[in-house]
């Protein structure tokens, strides 16, 4: 069953290098189990997010993996329109959330149009979120969630192939 899913800025640290080798390895991980399967992620148009994602095309030109990450998403997923839908919110009202960051409104926005769950790594928001009841997780419980999703559907494609194969 496809899945819509709100990812905030994390995407862009972790793609950029700046949570380690690891967390990047993560992040397109992601992104190839993203194209994969039939889900999509939904974007606010001149968001935060969409800030970064410029931001990150521009400056990977100087190396050679973010190059080469660059060049996956835009192409696997960026101008794919079953792999991320631009949502418009600009004439939305504003969410009256105490203690929610402005920076942080436009996901609120994007969840009224979408009711796809969040993906945050900050706990803050993470707990602000859960008192209204949307849908929020973090970052780390989601992709393991994801990759084992992932692990699950190639492993019963495998079953399914294999006989076939052996035949």
């Amino acid at each position: 069953m496809p899945q819509i899913f709100i990812i905030d800025e994390w995407l862009w640290s972790d793609l950029n290098g700046e949570n380690g080798q690891e967390k990047q390895k993560e992040a397109v991980d992601f992104l190839e189990g993203l194209y994969n399967k039939c889900d999509k992620i939904a974007v606010a148009r001149a968001s935060k997010f969409q800030e970064k994602e410029w931001d990150f095309s521009k400056y990977a030109t100087s190396d050679a993996v973010k190059r080469g990450i660059a060049r996956f998403y835009f192409k696997a997923i960026h101008f794919n329109s079953q792999k991320y839908e631009e949502i418009y919110i600009e004439e939305m009202e504003e969410p009256d959330i105490n203690r929610l960051k402005p920076d942080d409104a436009y996901l609120i926005k994007l969840y009224r149009k979408t009711k796809a769950p969040i993906i945050t790594t900050d706990t803050k928001l993470k707990s602000i979120l859960e008192s209204r009841n949307i849908p929020c997780e973090l970052r780390d419980e989601f992709l393991k969630k994801i990759f084992i999703e992932t692990l699950v559907l190639t492993y019963t494609k495998m079953n399914l192939i294999l006989p076939l194969v052996e035949e």
